[in-house]
């Protein structure tokens, strides 16, 4: 004995390609970033920079007021600035140049180490720091 198999059925129209499903999941995802978007971008400015050099060398400076500090180190100067409420290294006389790299800070907690050179800046300020990872 044979048996047909039916085709489907044609409902006259096109088949959804975006269930009622897929848009409930796609709104909730959207939902999700926007309120991550929109909680995590509130940072407070810190208020003031700590520089520490080599030799006990250590300065507080005041984060809104622009300044441009040379910070002495074993291998030579390194140039500090401030301006914006940002500071970075300007220039320093180590050899790979990664704390010119660096770029800016703003943030309570955040540091620019030159290593070579045994600088450290450091945002310092009234929020609590942000933890990037712990170690033991």
């Amino acid at each position: 004995m044979v048996q047909r198999v039916r085709a489907p059925r044609e409902t006259g129209g096109r088949r959804a390609l975006v269930t009622f499903a897929d848009r409930l999941v796609l709104y909730v995802l959207v939902g999700v970033a926007l309120v991550l978007l929109l909680t995590g971008s509130v940072r407070t400015p810190g208020s003031s920079v700590r520089i520490e050099g080599a030799d006990g060398f250590e300065l507080v400076l005041p984060l809104d007021r622009p300044a441009v500090e040379t910070v002495p180190g074993p291998l030579g100067p390194t140039l500090v600035e401030i301006s914006d409420g940002t500071v970075r290294v300007l220039e320093s006389s180590c050899p790979r140049g990664h704390c010119v790299r660096m770029g800016s800070i703003r943030t309570p907690g955040q540091t620019v180490v030159c290593v070579p050179n045994r600088v450290v800046v450091t945002i310092e300020g009234d929020a609590p720091p942000s933890v990037d990872a712990t170690t033991r």
